[in-house]
C-alpha cells in the first residue's frame, strides 16, 4: 500500500525528513509530489521483492541473526530467556531512540547472494530482479520527464542520479550530475557521488572538494568531519578541536588512510563523502527500502552506521513473528523491517589509530590493523574484531603483512632493509618480486617510489634501498596483477639515524640487530645476511641467526661483545603474590653469551669506508627457552674500558621449538 500524500508532504514540514548534512530543500508543488509518488511506488515494489526473496531463498535465522534482529540498544534481548555469552551484539549504534543498529559480519548460514553495496538488487530472486529493474527503468524515465518540467529541482536531480547508480547506469548518472542546475554544493556532491560509483576516484575527490569550497565554514566543518571514523579516544580529542584544527587533522588522517601509496588513489576519502551523499539521497524520504529514516525511529543511528561502514552487503529478514515481537518490546511499529545488517569479513579498516594521526612519524606498524585477525577458539568473528570503520575496496582486498625492518648507516647515506613475511598460499598473493614497490611519504601528495633491490628467501620478500635520514612513513607494497585480486602492504614510520660522516672523531655506534635465517654452513656476510632476513619478529624453531654492524671500530680493535636474551612476560597478580611470599618463581629472566674480538672462528666482515664498519653474524640456540616475548640485546665495548658499552636491542616472540 502506498503512503498517503500527507506523509509525502511531511518532507517539507518536518526538518528531520530533510536531506542530511547539506540541507537541500524540497519545494512543494505538483511536480515534486508526482516525483515523490513515483519514487515511493517503486520503493514499495523493491521492499516487497526483498521480503519475498528472503523467504524464497530460505536464509536461516541462526542464533546470531536472531540476536541481531532484536537490536536492543540496552542489550536486553536474551533468546528463550537463556544467556550463553553472546547475547549482546558486538556493535550497537544508538542515537537517542529505541531503534538501534547492530551491524555484524556475515553469519555462517549457507550461501550469500552477493553484495548489495555493489549490485543493489543482488539479494532478489531472478524473477523479482528482472521486474525491479524494469520498474526502476520506468521510474528513471518518469523522473527525467519531470525534471524537464522543472529544471533545477535539487530533489528530483538527486533521485535521478541515485536510481541511475542503483541501475548500474553510472555514465548516465555522471552526465545528469554534471548537467545539474541546482545549487552548486549539491550539484558538486552529486557529481562526486556518481564518479565514485564509477571508480573515478580522483575526479570524485575533486568534485567533493569543490562542494566543500562552496560551503560556509560551519557547514564545511560538519560535512568534512571525520569524527565517526575514529576510535573512542580520537572522538573525544576531535570534539575539542576548532574547525581549523580539524582541517589539519583531516588532511593527516586521509593521507595515512590511503590504501596503497603506490597508486595514490584517494578512494577511501572519496568513499567517505560518497556515503554522506548516499545518506542525503535516502534520508530525503521518511522510509526507504527496508529502513525508516525518521530520527525518532533510529534514523540517526542508521546514518552513523552508513558513514562508518557503508551500505550493508546483505540483510536477512527476521520474518513477521520477529517483527511483531520486536515492535511489541519497543512500544511502537515503524516502517523498518526487522532484519540483520551484515558485511563481508574481508573489509579493510584503513583509518589508523588516533595516536598515529597525532604523531605520524612515531607510528609503529600496529597503528594500522587493516584486516581481521585470525580467529581464536570458537569465538564469533565480530567478538574478536569490530573496528570503528571499514571499507570494501573495489580494486580488490589488501593483506597487511608483518615486517622486520632495520636501518644501516653508510658514509653519506643510510640503507633501509625491510623484510615482509609472505602469507600462506590460501591468500593467493602474487609473489612476483617485479611487482614489489618500496614507498616513502612525508605528507599528503608527497609520495616517492624508491629505487630498491628485491630478494626472495624461503618465507619472505626482502627490500633494500638508500633512504633519506628525515622522518617518513615507509612500506613495502605488492600490487595485484589484475583488478579484484589480492594486494599486500606494510606501513610504519621511521626516523633514520644520520650518515656516518656526522660521527665525531673517536665516536662509535651500533646498528639494531637483525633476525635472520639459519641455513647450513658458515653464518652469512653482510649481503647474504640481509637476503636471509626473517619477515617478522616471530621466531619459529630452535635456532635463529643474528646480524649487526658496529661503526667506528676497526677489525684489529680489541672489543668485548655480549648477546643478552631477556624474557618480558606480563606477570599476573597471583604470580606476583606468589613471588612475594616465595611460593612462585619469576618467569622472566636473562641469559647472556660473552666473548672477545678479534677471535679466530668468529664471523666478522669489514665494509670499506672512511668510518670503519664491522659486520657480524652469529647463530643462537633457543631450544631451552619457553615460548613467549623476548628481547635480544647486543652490547659492544672497548676491551678493558670503564665506559658503558654501546648497545642495541630488538624485541621478538619465540613461538617454540616445534613451530616452523
Amino acid at each position: 500500500m502506498l503512503l498517503p500524500l500527507s506523509l509525502a508532504l511531511q518532507l517539507q514540514a518536518d526538518p528531520s525528513f530533510q536531506p542530511r548534512l547539506a540541507g537541500v530543500p524540497i519545494t512543494s508543488n505538483a511536480i515534486t509530489d508526482a516525483a515523490g509518488y513515483a519514487t515511493l511506488r517503486f520503493l514499495q515494489t523493491w521492499r516487497s521483492a526483498w521480503l519475498q526473496s528472503g523467504a524464497f531463498e530460505g536464509y536461516g535465522q541462526t542464533y546470531l541473526r536472531l540476536r541481531d534482529d532484536h537490536c536492543h540498544w540496552d542489550g536486553s534481548y536474551v533468546p528463550g530467556g537463556q544467556a550463553n555469552g553472546h547475547d549482546v551484539p558486538p556493535t550497537v549504534i544508538h542515537n537517542s531512540s529505541r531503534r538501534s543498529m547492530c551491524p555484524d559480519w556475515y553469519a555462517d548460514a549457507g550461501p550469500i547472494p552477493g553484495d548489495e553495496s555493489v549490485l543493489r538488487d543482488v539479494s532478489l530472486t531472478p524473477d523479482w530482479r528482472a521486474r525491479v529493474r524494469a520498474e526502476r527503468a520506468v521510474l528513471i524515465d518518469s523522473l527525467e520527464a519531470l525534471a524537464k518540467l522543472k529544471p533545477g529541482d535539487a530533489w528530483i536531480t538527486g533521485e535521478r542520479v541515485r536510481f541511475l547508480v542503483d541501475q548500474g547506469s553510472v555514465h548516465e548518472a555522471v552526465a545528469v550530475a554534471r548537467s545539474c542546475t541546482a545549487n552548486k554544493i549539491w550539484c558538486s556532491q552529486l557529481t562526486g557521488f556518481a564518479l565514485d560509483a564509477g571508480g573515478d576516484y580522483a575526479r570524485a575527490d575533486s568534485a567533493f572538494d569543490a562542494a566543500s569550497a562552496a560551503m560556509t565554514p560551519e557547514k564545511r566543518c560538519e560535512w568534512t568531519s571525520a569524527r565517526l571514523l575514529l576510535d573512542s579516544r580520537g572522538r573525544s580529542d576531535y570534539d575539542h578541536l576548532s574547525c581549523d584544527q580539524r582541517d589539519a587533522v583531516n588532511r593527516t588522517l586521509w593521507w595515512l588512510s590511503t590504501p596503497l601509496y603506490s597508486d595514490s588513489a584517494s578512494d577511501r576519502r572519496s568513499a567517505d563523502f560518497s556515503r554522506k551523499v548516499l545518506i542525503q539521497l535516502h534520508g530525503a524520504l521518511p522510509w526507504d527500502e527496508r529502513f525508516d529514516w525518521r530520527d525518532r525511529y533510529g534514523g540517526e543511528a542508521l546514518a552513523e552506521m552508513l558513514v562508518r561502514y557503508g551500505w550493508p552487503a546483505f540483510s536477512a529478514f527476521g520474518g513477521a513473528w520477529e517483527e511483531m515481537s520486536h515492535a511489541s518490546w519497543m512500544g511502537f511499529y515503524d516502517s523498518t523491517r526487522t532484519s540483520t545488517l551484515e558485511y563481508p569479513q574481508d573489509r579493510l579498516h584503513l583509518v589508523p589509530d588516533w595516536r598515529a594521526v597525532q604523531n605520524p612519524f612515531s607510528a609503529t606498524a600496529d597503528a594500522w590493523q587493516i584486516n581481521e585477525p585470525e580467529l581464536k577458539n570458537d569465538e564469533e568473528p565480530a567478538a574478536q574484531w569490530w573496528p570503528a570503520e571499514h571499507y570494501g575496496r573495489a580494486a580488490g582486498p589488501i593483506r597487511q603483512l608483518s615486517d622486520q625492518t632495520a636501518v644501516l648507516r653508510r658514509e653519506d647515506h643510510v640503507v633501509i632493509a625491510t623484510a615482509s613475511e609472505l602469507p600462506s598460499s590460501t591468500f593467493k598473493l602474487n609473489p612476483d618480486t617485479a611487482a614489489v614497490v618500496l614507498v616513502r611519504t612525508t605528507g599528503p601528495n608527497v609520495i616517492e617510489k624508491l629505487r630498491h633491490d628485491t630478494y626472495r628467501n624461503d618465507k619472505a620478500i626482502v627490500v633494500t634501498a638508500p633512504i633519506s635520514s628525515t622522518p617518513a612513513i615507509v612500506g613495502t607494497e605488492l600490487r595485484a596483477a589484475r583488478p579484484g585480486e589480492l594486494s599486500a602492504r606494510t606501513r610504519f614510520a621511521i626516523t633514520p639515524p644520520l650518515p656516518l660522516a656526522t660521527l665525531a672523531p673517536g665516536q662509535t655506534a651500533i646498528s639494531e640487530p637483525i633476525l635472520i635465517g639459519t641455513r647450513e654452513g658458515a653464518p652469512p656476510g653482510p649481503e647474504g645476511a640481509l637476503r636471509e632476513m626473517l619477515g617478522s619478529t616471530r621466531v619459529r624453531g630452535a635456532k635463529v641467526g643474528l646480524y649487526w654492524e658496529t661503526y667506528g671500530w676497526t677489525a684489529s680493535d680489541s672489543v668485548d661483545v655480549a648477546v643478552v636474551i631477556s624474557r618480558h612476560e606480563k606477570l599476573s597478580a597471583i604470580r606476583k603474590l606468589g613471588m612475594l611470599i616465595r611460593v612462585a618463581h619469576d618467569i622472566n629472566g636473562s641469559v647472556a653469551v660473552r666473548w672477545d674480538e678479534p677471535q679466530p672462528g668468529h664471523s666478522s666482515w669489514t665494509i670499506p669506508g672512511t668510518v670503519p664498519i664491522q659486520a657480524r653474524s652469529v647463530r643462537i640456540d633457543l631450544s631451552r627457552l619457553e615460548p613467549g616475548h623476548y628481547s635480544v640485546t647486543v652490547l659492544v665495548g672497548k676491551h678493558g674500558a670503564t665506559t658503558v658499552p654501546i648497545s642495541a636491542s630488538r624485541d621478538f616472540v619465540f613461538e617454540g621449538v616445534g613451530t616452523k
